[in-house]
């Protein structure tokens, strides 16, 4: 399977359920006044003779991209078709990527699926017209409960139940209207440790890295904070600064010039770390003209089909995969689970923190990019994938359909 691939895993996840990507916002809006925030973070423990050997652990685990699905108990019948369910998504290009996935894996079971696009300053709009249309289950992503209480209470009255995706919320069930959470904190802690580890044995434990963020989102400040703590326990001798922007500075496209004047004024750091790949537009370019090219390697999180053309040209040295429709294949999976009211902690524990592997070496970006399609996101299926869902088929969607009992 190859990068998007995974979500063919999806496929056959919600194969099994069947034959039966912006971060989390703490506030929904940018209250930021567009002033550069910034953290130094070095740290300075005792030495950890093991450090190197357990970074390289971590690393090796995530180099081979997932062959298996962790769930795999299928319902014993189908659901029942024609249920409406919505996808509130951000305006972002990291969540636009999540929109394929939900409403491929809705029609796969039958149900009507919509997306409706939200104002990160005001979710609830965005949720009550969801409630009002009469959707039975919500999924949303970069939205807190926080931000949505009038709406989370009148989901409740109706029975509606919600599903996040980037949230660091704990999923209550009827007590507090959420039912699972996709790409959680733990998926968040997963991205920041291996990032890490990787800058550690790709430095021979030399890592400084540079921590691009928007503090805005707790689930990237989530991944900071693990990267930090994987520095701490295994680099004692690395180091990590955080350079924090705001999503005004993100959309106004002043990311690259602040991550310049940054490196300017702190020789050492060697590597920029970008939180997720809407970060990394115009940055090794930014780097090229200010000469700081062969000084700094760019790595992130997300990589999709840019990072992964910058790659082989040699601008960008690693990128973790985090298949984006896989986490929305996931969702859908739970709500058809609920509906069948065997919606279980094993079934949210087994996929909330999704899946990542690495990709750093310009062959491996030239293989993700041929096996997956132009988009860079996969198109294709497995044999093994088709196989579980009982049919040879052209795509994954096609696959569970033709799996789903009657």
């Amino acid at each position: 399977m190859k990068h998007r691939a995974i979500a063919a895993a999806a496929v056959v996840a919600a194969c099994a359920l069947s034959l039966a990507a912006c971060k989390s916002s703490g506030n929904g809006s940018d209250s930021s006044s567009g002033a550069v925030s910034i953290t130094n973070t070095a740290t300075a423990v005792n030495d950890a003779p093991t450090g190197l050997a357990n970074a390289k652990a971590i690393v090796e685990a995530a180099s081979a991209e997932p062959a298996d699905i962790p769930i795999k108990t299928p319902l014993a019948h189908a659901p029942q078709k024609g249920v409406k369910v919505a996808f509130l998504t951000c305006s972002a290009a990291a969540c636009s990527l999540l929109n394929p996935g939900f409403v491929a894996a809705a029609k796969a079971l039958g149900w009507n699926p919509k997306v409706i696009t939200y104002d990160s300053a005001q979710p609830g709009q965005a949720l009550q017209q969801a409630i009002d249309a009469g959707y039975k289950y919500i999924a949303t992503t970069s939205i807190t409960l926080n931000t949505i209480t009038p709406q989370v209470r009148a989901a409740q009255a109706k029975g509606i139940a919600l599903f996040g995706a980037y949230t660091g919320d704990q999923p209550g069930g009827k007590t507090n209207g959420l039912y699972g959470v996709a790409q959680n904190f733990d998926a968040s802690v997963k991205s920041g440790k291996l990032i890490a580890a990787w800058t550690i044995v790709d430095s021979s434990s030399k890592a400084h890295a540079l921590y691009v963020d928007l503090p805005l989102y707790p689930t990237l400040v989530a991944q900071g904070q693990a990267a930090k703590a994987e520095y701490k326990t295994d680099c004692p001798s690395c180091s990590m600064d955080t350079l924090g922007l705001s999503v005004t500075q993100l959309g106004a496209g002043q990311g690259p010039s602040a991550i310049v004047t940054y490196l300017k004024s702190h020789p050492d750091i060697n590597y920029v770390y970008l939180s997720f790949q809407d970060l990394d537009n115009g940055v090794a370019a930014a780097l090229k003209s200010a000469g700081l090219s062969n000084r700094v390697k760019i790595v992130g999180t997300e990589g999709q089909t840019a990072q992964f053309k910058s790659m082989i040209a040699g601008s960008e040295t690693a990128w973790s995969v985090l298949p984006e429709p896989y986490v929305m294949w996931t969702v859908v999976d739970w709500m058809a689970r609920l509906s069948e009211g065997v919606l279980d902690q094993s079934a949210l524990d087994a996929t909330a923190s999704g899946v990542q592997f690495m990709v750093d070496t310009p062959a491996e970006a030239t293989t993700q990019l041929n096996e997956n399609g132009a988009s860079g996101r996969g198109r294709r299926t497995t044999r093994r994938s088709s196989r579980r869902c009982g049919r040879s088929a052209p795509d994954g969607a096609d696959g569970i359909a033709g799996s789903v009992t009657t």
